[in-house]
């Protein structure tokens, strides 16, 4: 089943999912860390209607407790300089940062753009709230996560995150 072709009637999809995403450019001013914002959900009206995880700006609320997959794809590009450039991204539970969730991508070259897959599994209960976190190397280069309005096409977003439970 799809979101275009919906599931009958009275169907109701039991396992947890979401998926979130930011149409901005976010450029961490500071070198500690910061949460990634999320400013759009997808429509899950065609699956039952009702939201199983929720957001609210860099939160994300989980609902349901359980065993989750998250994926993660910041996009991440710099403005200036030509040295290789550090950013890293890892996952953070209830102001807990996750062991052995960081990624850490390097960016040479201002035009280079690249999306770095982030994924965990987590046991997750009902009001834990999952961020993404970042740091960067450096705020001299404009390093960090970067929307792009192609004409004509649907914008790429900074970061689309999928969260699905597993049980």
């Amino acid at each position: 089943m799809s979101e275009a072709h919906p599931p009958p009637r009275g169907y109701v999809y039991r396992k947890a999912f979401g998926q979130f995403a930011s149409n901005k450019t976010q450029r961490p001013n500071t070198l500690n860390p910061v949460e990634v914002e999320l400013d759009a959900q997808a429509e899950v009206s065609a699956w039952g209607g009702v939201n199983t995880i929720d957001f609210d700006k860099g939160d994300v609320i989980i609902k349901q407790s359980g065993m989750y997959l998250l994926i993660a794809g910041p996009q991440i590009g710099k403005v200036t300089g030509t040295i290789p450039r550090w950013l890293d991204f890892w996952v953070r539970v209830n102001k807990i940062d996750i062991p052995n969730s960081n990624i850490r991508a390097v960016v040479m070259d201002p035009q280079e753009k690249t999306v770095v897959p982030l994924n965990a599994v987590l046991s997750l209960d009902t009001g834990d709230i999952l961020n993404v976190m970042m740091a960067t190397e450096t705020i001299d280069e404009g390093l960090g996560l970067e929307a792009i309005a192609p004409d004509g096409e649907p914008t790429i977003p900074s970061i689309i995150v999928t969260i699905v439970q597993l049980d």
